[in-house]
């Protein structure tokens, strides 16, 4: 396993370790779609640890200090790992380079335009930006 494959685990992990499969295959797709983009690094590693990119390693998050461990959660890391060694077979974000998940009643980010609205997987609207 390379770093970048580390950190893309440890990313869906943190994001969207309750989520089905096909979410994380979503959230991977942003990880991978911004190391395409030239807006962004050219390394997984170096889109996730931006600063106010991946919520999950802002310090001010909790989940920034969770680590996955055997226990009740060892499958999702599992199921993670997996997602990040199986070959995508497309992208099923259709190009998103950003996601939201909030709880219903909460105000969207500035950032999710509707017009750039790519399609929903799981509790994760995908947006083209």
């Amino acid at each position: 396993m390379t770093y970048d494959q580390f950190m893309e685990a440890l990313c869906l992990w943190r994001e969207a370790r309750g989520a089905s499969m096909p979410a994380k295959q979503g959230v991977l797709s942003v990880i991978r779609n911004r190391v395409a983009d030239k807006r962004f690094p050219n390394t997984s590693a170096g889109v996730i640890v931006q600063p106010w990119q991946f919520s999950s390693f802002n310090d001010s998050d909790p989940n920034s200090k969770r680590w996955p461990l055997p226990g009740p959660e060892w499958q999702a890391w599992l199921d993670c790992l997996a997602v990040v060694n199986a070959p995508l077979g497309g992208d099923p974000t259709q190009g998103a380079t950003n996601y939201e998940s909030l709880p219903d009643g909460m105000a969207k980010p500035k950032w999710a335009d509707e017009a750039k609205f790519t399609c929903k997987i799981g509790p994760f609207s995908f947006y083209r930006l």
